[in-house]
């Protein structure tokens, strides 16, 4: 099943946020685009790499400390501060919080949002027609999760049929996971499919490129990469 589309402790006209920030987008379709990131606190996947775990580690983070509660029209205030064009909706996971979500994009037009998901959780009709791209990140076995958990047909399937959606892979070993990814693409139809090296260095980020530049190419496939720890940007 998938996980509740609404947290119980989130209150009406509120989203429960690890972070909110100005910087350019790092990965995927639209990177080096100057945006605002929200950054949604809580997740429903616990993947072994993950970079953001004050976002959902409660056995690490105390999560009074790392994440608060903020009204939906004084976020809309800040974003529109920026003077931006794209507003980036990540996590954690957002889509745990769709009701703010959609309240965000309604209040912040017409700056573009993109939402980045693990593609888990199917978007209400509402929060689909206001996403102008979604970047869902299917998790592999390399996440440390088993199929069943981290695979959900049907909302991979709602996400290919909103006809704005990018499929972004993290790799942590080509040879082992590009033939995963594939079996993914073919079963559920994805397309727009980025491969991303994982990395947190420069080094790692750039080595990773490099061992998927020939095979992802050879697939049809595009390469991410990870502007933001390159530059030392946020």
């Amino acid at each position: 099943m998938n996980a509740p589309a609404v947290l119980p402790e989130l209150v009406e006209g509120s989203a429960i946020l690890a972070e909110k920030f100005e910087s350019f987008q790092g990965e995927g379709p639209w990177t080096g685009q100057r945006c605002a990131f929200v950054r949604f606190s809580r997740c429903n996947l616990k993947c072994s790499y993950c970079d953001t775990p004050e976002s959902w580690d409660w056995s690490k983070y105390n999560p009074t400390e790392v994440s608060e509660r903020v009204p939906v029209a004084k976020l809309v205030s800040w974003v529109r501060e920026r003077a931006v064009d794209m507003v980036v909706l990540t996590g954690g996971e957002p889509m745990l919080q769709q009701p703010a979500m959609a309240a965000i994009a309604h209040g912040v037009a017409p700056a573009r949002i993109q939402v980045e998901t693990n593609g888990t959780m199917t978007p209400t009709a509402e929060l689909a027609s206001l996403v102008d791209l979604w970047v869902v990140s299917p998790k592999l076995a390399n996440s440390g999760m088993s199929y069943s958990v981290r695979i959900k047909p049907m909302a991979l399937t709602a996400l290919v049929e909103t006809g704005r959606a990018a499929f972004k892979f993290v790799v942590t070993d080509p040879d082992r996971d590009l033939d995963e990814i594939a079996e993914l693409v073919d079963e559920y139809q994805l397309d727009s499919v980025w491969v991303m090296p994982e990395g947190t260095t420069r080094e790692k980020v750039l080595a990773g490129m490099d061992a998927l530049y020939d095979p992802a190419t050879k697939r049809g496939w595009n390469v991410s990469t990870r502007l933001h720890i390159l530059t030392g940007a946020r």
